[in-house]
């Protein structure tokens, strides 16, 4: 496939992604191409379950980009999205992955499908049903269910850790108000988060403000562990709060 076919394709989704729905004459007026070559990219799309065609409109797949009720409910989606935009910057091609359990590394699988040949790896009930539904490569973790946050922790899923080596992990954590570093509520979800970032070569933080005024009970790392913290606009204050981190990136 040509390049430029490639390259529109990823648009077109980026855009529906973007927008939710687009219409097919407008994505040919932008795209100067005509109507029946759009149609053949979103029939492509489409195939891969990403985009649904009805009526001269495209689309976003709502079955592969549903988030669960308790994520839906959540607050600073808008913010969340922009993170995770953001953060698909720092996904190379043909690399291996690990996406922490959450709602923001959550919002990231749905960009996914604009990288190729991904290896990931999660503990992550949620995130794993979405990356099934893709063409990437999906290593589950095993291991005990944390029922309050749908992920898989306890000694099986250490072990299966030590055995993988993970190019970047996207972690995030519930605050990290007067601490040195990011936290969590789980001992366990601590103990997994500590091994992930041992056995990744690039670490990145995904977090919007929110977490800047909140705080966890367990510290499992420090800002100086991390390459890059990614979060929407924040105030020199707060700024000064997470001052260790290689690169503060804002969306």
């Amino acid at each position: 496939m040509p390049r430029n076919t490639k390259n529109r394709r990823d648009q077109i989704y980026q855009k529906i992604l973007n927008e939710n729905s687009v219409r097919i004459v407008d994505l040919a007026s932008e795209f100067k191409v005509s109507s029946e070559t759009i149609r053949k990219d979103l029939s492509i799309l489409e195939s891969q379950q990403l985009i649904t065609k009805k009526h001269g409109i495209a689309e976003v797949n709502q079955d592969y980009n549903q988030l669960p009720l308790d994520i839906k409910m959540g607050e600073h989606i808008k913010e969340k999205e922009q993170i995770a935009k953001k953060a698909l910057d720092y996904i190379q091609d043909n690399s291996i992955i690990f996406l922490d359990p959450g709602s923001t590394t959550l919002a990231l699988c749905k960009y996914l499908p604009l990288k190729k040949n991904l290896t990931i790896v999660t503990n992550s009930l949620a995130i794993a049903q979405v990356i099934s539904n893709t063409k990437h490569d999906l290593l589950f973790l095993g291991g005990k269910l944390q029922k309050r946050g749908k992920s898989m922790v306890g000694v099986f899923a250490m072990q299966t850790l030590e055995k993988i080596q993970i190019d970047t992990a996207f972690m995030g954590c519930d605050g990290f108000l007067n601490t040195g570093g990011p936290t969590t509520f789980s001992l366990e979800e601590m103990l997994i988060k500590q091994q992930v970032l041992s056995k990744s070569k690039q670490k990145i933080l995904l977090c919007d403000a929110s977490k800047f005024r909140k705080q966890g009970t367990y510290t499992f790392a420090k800002f100086s562990d991390y390459d890059v913290l990614i979060t929407n606009p924040i105030s020199k204050e707060e700024k000064e709060l997470c001052q260790g981190v290689k690169k503060l990136e804002i969306a």
